[in-house]
């Protein structure tokens, strides 16, 4: 299952961001994105390799992005990373949804109204200055994504299939409406979704939002966590 996750991770990052293939890991690097730990990383490394250490840090020079690395397992990589600089940012981890749910109301993005799903996004992740291109990426994604929103249009969220697993992305709400379930309500639809195709429903948090338990309680389990490196 780790493999399929990560499968869907890289496909998802890859929708977003521009891809760089490196000797053994994938860069992924968005101007317009800079500085996100999630949108501007090297990662699905399968090697230790100094050398692509030292080519990714130029990438992300030019980029004028701060280098960040994701470490699965691998405590070889870790002490590479720690030798070039390195200190662990963050812990990235993958749960799963093992509870049924029952389907819920929500609304699914088109492109006549991709500014009503880029909008909340940036006011829930506090990025207003990123709007245009959200926009730009919705419009050059629907096709391979579903954005969605819940009825009253507080939370969205994005969903990608690929390798059976169904990644839920972009989770967010607008901070004067959090606290009244709209989150957990497209939680609710996208694992009824997910279920209906017979698909995992994943997503991935990072420590440092303390959102564990919040997921925990909503029926989600560990299934592996990432170290997160920036310098």
């Amino acid at each position: 299952m780790i493999q399929r996750i990560e499968s869907n991770d890289i496909g998802f990052t890859g929708t977003w961001s521009n891809i760089i293939k490196l000797d053994c890991g994938i860069l992924f690097l968005n101007q317009n994105l800079s500085d996100d730990i999630f949108f501007d990383k090297l990662a699905g490394i399968t090697c230790v390799s100094e050398d692509m250490i030292d080519k990714a840090m130029g990438y992300f020079q030019k980029n004028n992005s701060v280098p960040c690395v994701y470490s699965l397992n691998n405590p070889e990589l870790d002490c590479l990373l720690e030798k070039k600089g390195f200190q662990r940012h963050d812990i990235q981890h993958a749960l799963k949804r093992t509870r049924s749910a029952t389907k819920t109301n929500t609304k699914k993005i088109t492109r006549d109204n991709v500014d009503l799903w880029a909008g909340i996004f940036c006011q829930a992740y506090d990025c207003l200055g990123w709007k245009d291109t959200v926009i730009s990426i919705l419009k050059n994604t629907l096709d391979s994504i579903d954005y969605i929103v819940d009825e009253s249009g507080s939370s969205c969220m994005a969903l990608y299939e690929k390798d059976s697993i169904l990644g839920l992305y972009c989770l967010g709400t607008v901070p004067s409406k959090r606290h009244n379930g709209t989150a957990a309500s497209l939680i609710d639809f996208a694992s009824y979704y997910a279920n209906s195709k017979n698909l995992t429903l994943i997503l991935e948090t990072y420590e440092k939002d303390n959102l564990l338990e919040f997921y925990s309680k909503l029926g989600f389990e560990k299934v592996y966590k990432k170290l997160v490196y920036t310098i």
